[in-house]
């Protein structure tokens, strides 16, 4: 597989969850959308560590896939949070909830 390849896909999954990201007002598609970021950022990562045929941005990798699963945990409860105090699940709600 050639790096080309591996940094245009990559290319093409940023730009799809940058734009979910940017036109949605919906908490689980703006996660889902957040996702596709990190994985577009993993892809390169592995790429690169292929290409080099080294290990460092592979550990890395495994960081970012760390980094990813808290980020869903943290967002998932807040969206719980949201939908059983609101009934509906939308962004525009965050700044509503007082703890």
């Amino acid at each position: 597989m050639q790096i080309e390849f591996v940094n245009v896909l990559s290319l093409i999954l940023f730009s799809i969850g940058l734009y979910g990201v940017m036109t949605s007002n919906i908490g689980i598609k703006m996660l889902i959308s957040i996702e596709i970021l990190l994985n577009s950022a993993i892809l390169s990562l592995i790429g690169a560590g292929i290409l080099f045929n080294t290990s460092s941005p592979l550990v890395f990798a495994l960081f970012v896939i760390a980094i990813g699963v808290i980020e869903s945990v943290i967002g998932m409860s807040l969206m719980a949070a949201i939908y059983r105090k609101y009934g509906k699940i939308s962004i525009s709600l965050i700044k509503e909830i007082k703890w």
